[in-house]
């Protein structure tokens, strides 16, 4: 019989209600059902009186340091009153659960529950600017204690291209495109980079990482957070609205909604504001490096189909706002 290496592996949801209920102080637990394979292996966890998120962090995703690094960032949140799905501490103190899979060492940690979920109105969207604005000023107190990532454009165009590249060996010229842009939007991101705020970032405000109940709202899923530009995070929100809608729709409602309740309760500069639609086009390449460099998990999907899509909007988009 053969024994082959693993690349992921799912976590049997049975498996887990044991260990669980023995690591945590939650109460019975009536079920743990697997929800997503997506960045990571999400499972909602139906205790008697509440529920729980539990996120399974894949191998060579994120390492320990990042994970810890995103657990105590939302703690300083919570600490200070920011609406947050935060990790649960378990009976024995700590929030990491550490698991021998078939693959390698994981990690798991339990997250409260964030009630509600998605909208996408112009009320929402204000109200979500408010907090976003809120989120970024919470942040600039946070001190970091351990090693992160860093939202630089490396890690937004370098190395989304690596992992772009194998799959686009058959369109060259494509491929020479995408190299052209990077180092367009690269220059004109460099030329005013001092002059853009950074802090700590969400990194992936595209408006599905927060649900709303009632009148208020609850942040989740920092995993694509780290010290970066803000014009990058808020731009996320944006580019989420204007994918597929067509070259002019810079103008979108929920966003105009969006930015101005956010400059309400933390003003942005001019420079932050120009470099917007540069981010997005950047966004969408780190995207395509999300989706390709993940093909060994989630499957080669991205055909010719695909690459037709992405690089179509990324060519009206910037021809729309004079970035090629």
């Amino acid at each position: 019989m053969l024994k082959l290496a693993v690349n992921h592996s799912v976590i049997s949801s049975d498996a887990l209600v044991p260990v669980i209920h023995d690591l945590y102080d939650i109460g019975d637990i009536a079920e743990v059902r697997f929800l997503n394979n997506g960045l990571n292996d999400t499972y909602l966890v139906a205790a008697s009186e509440i529920k729980y998120i539990l996120r399974i962090y894949k191998v060579n995703w994120r390492s320990q340091s990042d994970i810890e690094w995103e657990l105590e960032l939302l703690h300083h949140l919570y600490v200070h009153g920011l609406p947050v799905s935060h990790a649960v501490m378990k009976k024995a103190g700590g929030n990491l659960v550490e698991i021998a899979a078939p693959e390698g060492q994981r990690f798991a940690a339990l997250f409260t529950y964030a009630e509600g979920g998605h909208s996408d109105t112009k009320e929402s969207s204000s109200l979500y600017g408010e907090e976003v604005a809120k989120l970024h000023a919470a942040m600039n107190g946070y001190q970091c204690r351990h090693d992160r990532f860093v939202i630089d454009l490396d890690h937004l165009l370098k190395e989304p291209l690596q992992s772009i590249k194998p799959l686009l060996a058959h369109r060259p010229e494509d491929f020479e495109y995408l190299e052209a842009l990077s180092k367009l939007l690269r220059s004109r991101i460099e030329t005013v980079s001092e002059e853009l705020e950074r802090g700590m970032c969400h990194g992936d405000l595209h408006g599905w990482n927060v649900h709303f109940h009632n009148d208020s709202l609850t942040h989740f899923d920092f995993d694509c957070g780290g010290f970066g530009w803000r014009a990058y995070d808020l731009a996320v929100f944006l580019w989420a609205r204007v994918r597929g809608r067509g070259k002019d729709a810079f103008h979108n409602e929920m966003w105009d909604a969006f930015l101005a309740s956010y400059q309400q309760h933390k003003a942005l500069s001019k420079h932050d504001l120009e470099a917007i639609p540069a981010f997005i086009a950047i966004r969408e390449i780190w995207l395509m490096g999300l989706h390709t460099g993940n093909a060994q998990v989630w499957g080669a999907w991205q055909n010719d189909h695909y690459f037709d899509t992405n690089l179509k909007f990324l060519r009206e988009w910037c021809a729309e706002h004079a970035i090629a």
